[in-house]
């Protein structure tokens, strides 16, 4: 798969995970709407058929994880956006690409929320 296939269904299974995550905890609104944004930027260059189904089975993983508690929303978006973090470090020019810039800042934020102090 290229980058940006990645990118796509990662950012669609990105945003029904955290949009599963707000129904209980609204921190994670802010989230929701930047992971949208990034779907958005790579459905730019790909199209998948599977980018619904990825958006709705993390949805449900979101959802069923809220129920388990705040403690466990945090360590499964920690375990998510140091995954992001690295592939955007990997995959993508950061300095060079203002977007793509924007992007890992975004999922360095939302990493910030599985910092302990938001609780």
């Amino acid at each position: 798969m290229d980058k940006y296939l990645i990118g796509l269904l990662g950012e669609a299974a990105a945003s029904g995970l955290a949009k599963g995550y707000s129904f209980r905890y609204p921190i994670f609104k802010e989230a929701y709407e930047n992971e949208r944004k990034h779907w958005n930027y790579f459905k730019r260059f790909r199209d998948s058929f599977l980018e619904k189904p990825f958006y709705y089975a993390f949805l449900l993983l979101g959802f069923l994880t809220s129920i388990l508690g705040l403690r466990a929303v945090k360590k499964l978006n920690e375990i998510v956006e140091k995954g992001a973090i690295d592939f955007y470090r990997k995959n993508f020019d950061v300095e060079n690409d203002p977007e793509i810039h924007e992007i890992l800042n975004d999922e360095i934020r939302h990493l910030e929320l599985s910092k302990p102090s938001n609780s």
